[in-house]
């Protein structure tokens, strides 16, 4: 949970690393339930990203069936309330906005996370403590993307054998 604003960061270094001639910058952070919190939504810049950040966990987020909210947002809701109903709205002034953006969030992280549980069998770490976990989660990541590349044809040349 506190590592939604630190993790929006490193992305901005990232991508100031990747492509240092022509910046980029992050529109929207969409998160899962799992990062709802004041905290997190109190400490939202309203001059960097859009964020949307899923306030039930994924079945009972999926399962409300409410239309899309009209009108102003009402000054008396909690930033948690806000969210939700951000999360309800149909359109805005970009093409995507709240429940089809967010939407979206499940084509982009969901299918890797599957690959490597269901996929792969990975379902558990091997080593134990903090440090030996992101070591791992590195060689999973790694071996991820290597399979990835591999499986379609493009991006490894064949080593040469001498």
């Amino acid at each position: 949970m506190n590592q939604l604003h630190p993790m929006v960061e490193k992305a901005r270094e990232n991508l100031a690393v990747i492509a240092p001639e022509a910046p980029q910058t992050i529109e929207v952070v969409l998160a899962d339930a799992g990062y709802i919190s004041e905290k997190n939504l109190a400490g939202i810049d309203p001059d960097g990203p859009e964020h949307l950040i899923a306030t039930k966990n994924g079945w009972k987020q999926r399962g409300e069936n409410e239309g899309a909210p009209c009108g102003r947002m009402p000054n008396h809701l909690t930033l948690r309330d806000r969210m939700a109903r951000k999360l309800l709205t149909a359109r805005g002034v970009r093409p995507l906005r709240g429940r089809a953006l967010y939407k979206k969030r499940g084509q982009m992280v969901e299918p890797v996370l599957g690959q490597i549980k269901a996929g792969r069998g990975i379902r558990h770490f091997m080593r134990r403590g903090l440090a030996a976990c992101a070591q791992e989660w590195a060689l999973i990541c790694a071996t991820h993307n290597l399979l990835k590349l591999w499986r379609s044809g493009r991006g490894i040349l064949p080593l040469a054998v001498s």
